[in-house]
């Protein structure tokens, strides 16, 4: 019997799959997992050959151990014939108020410098009024009308491009985060989809070899005439959130690398004021 006879003949290991493909990507051998999640060795390897079935809560303290996000350890769960452990709600959902509101009170604190909420596909889902000033001086207000997707806008030639200065080490930064988000979550169609159309656009710097995680600063240098703004961006988290939702969102923080920066921001918002 060749290989890919077996294969179709083996019985679906879903959750033994799944383990394997997460333990390799991390670089962990049983041992190390097994050790982390508190099981035996034995167990974890009858897990992933389908020896044995995997209780609930052996399956969230593997999720655990490997440091799983959320909407992984559902799809784990999922895998090993049990219920959903964590929601995903609309960020406009009741439940979510005081998530919104601590949301919105951040982006309000960071006036005049720019700010925006992203979801997981880099989608921006709020952006705060010295953000909206900054993309409508430099897009025109018009193109803020349309959705707008953090990565594209930057790594697009139509969009950001022309008036980003560094734009190739910004492009170079921004597309090695892109590269590890989705690396970091193969199961999720909805992202590798995003991940597929930015890898299309014309023109990208060429992809490095390095699997690091990318570093949480950016320094970008806007120009447009005789405006030029010199930002550092930061990405926030929200702590240890329990909803799918609420984990997946990033909040993109810009700073003014010195004075004029400064100045120049504060005068857009007061302009827009």
């Amino acid at each position: 019997m060749d290989t890919r006879t077996f294969r179709r003949l083996r019985p679906a290991n879903p959750v033994g799959d799944l383990l394997r493909g997460w333990r390799s990507r991390r670089a962990l051998s049983q041992a190390e997992l097994a050790f982390q999640a508190g099981i035996s060795i034995k167990h974890l390897s009858y897990v992933e050959t389908g020896k044995a079935a995997a209780s609930r809560d052996i399956l969230l303290q593997l999720a655990s151990a490997l440091d799983l996000s959320l909407r992984d350890r559902n799809a784990l769960l999922e895998a090993g014939g049990f219920a959903r452990q964590y929601g995903e709600r609309d960020l406009s959902a009741p439940e979510l108020a005081e998530a919104r509101r601590a949301i919105d009170l951040l982006l309000l604190r960071h006036e005049p410098f720019p700010a925006i909420v992203t979801d997981r596909r880099w989608n921006v889902m709020q952006a705060n009024r010295a953000a909206s000033g900054l993309m409508s001086m430099l897009l025109g207000p018009e193109r803020m009308q349309r959705p707008l997707n953090h990565m594209r806008m930057f790594l697009a030639p139509d969009e950001l491009k022309p008036f980003v200065e560094n734009w190739p080490i910004v492009a170079a930064a921004l597309l090695a985060r892109a590269r590890h988000e989705a690396m970091a979550a193969p199961l999720d169609e909805a992202l590798q989809s995003t991940w597929r159309e930015l890898m299309r656009l014309p023109q990208l710097p060429a992809a490095t070899e390095d699997s690091s995680a990318p570093g949480p600063l950016c320094d970008v240098r806007l120009r447009k005439g005789d405006i030029g703004i010199g930002l550092i961006g930061a990405v926030l988290t929200l702590g240890t959130p329990q909803d799918v939702t609420l984990q997946e969102l990033r909040v993109e923080m810009f700073m003014p690398v010195d004075a004029a920066s400064e100045a120049a921001l504060t005068a857009l918002a007061a302009q827009d004021a």
